[in-house]
């Protein structure tokens, strides 16, 4: 058992370390636009609209800790993130084997959320959240008549 857990310590060891850049990118890019913008998507910040991924953080948060309800009713793709990333980690981490489908799943899941987005922003945008315009963006600043235009076309 010791040499199975000192095998899967060391192949996350080895991730995290070939990545490093990465996530120290990640984690700067965090505390700069957190301290500045008070906000974390590029996409929210520069136009007021949710992006695909608009409370995947709060729907994997509340998946984890058992309120299946919540998760699903602030964004539904969490479900079959979490499995795909079960399934790699079981993959890459307990078996140590290559990830069978890793490129062809995360297409398809991109595509899923991409098709879902365009299916939430139709049905629920701006009225649900995680789904509603945010005001301040850098587009309603900085650019003439971007609101008026935005109200005209969408009424928010």
């Amino acid at each position: 058992m010791k040499q199975i857990l000192g095998g899967i310590g060391k192949r996350i060891a080895v991730d995290l370390w070939s990545c490093k850049e990465a996530i120290i990118a990640f984690l700067a890019y965090y505390v700069f636009v957190h301290v500045v913008f008070h906000a974390f998507c590029p996409l929210v910040m520069m136009t007021g609209f949710p992006c695909a991924g608009c409370g995947m953080t709060r729907a994997v948060f509340f998946m984890l800790t058992g309120q299946f309800a919540r998760s699903w009713n602030l964004n539904p793709m969490a479900f079959p993130v979490m499995l795909f990333a079960g399934y790699c980690m079981i993959y890459r981490y307990i078996l140590g084997k290559k990830i069978k489908g890793f490129k062809t799943g995360v297409i398809i899941l991109c595509l899923v959320m991409l098709i879902y987005y365009v299916y939430r922003m139709y049905t629920v945008f701006p009225e649900r959240p995680p789904y509603v315009y945010t005001e301040g963006n850098f587009l309603e600043r900085y650019v003439p008549h971007y609101r008026e235009t935005l109200r005209r076309l969408f009424g928010i």
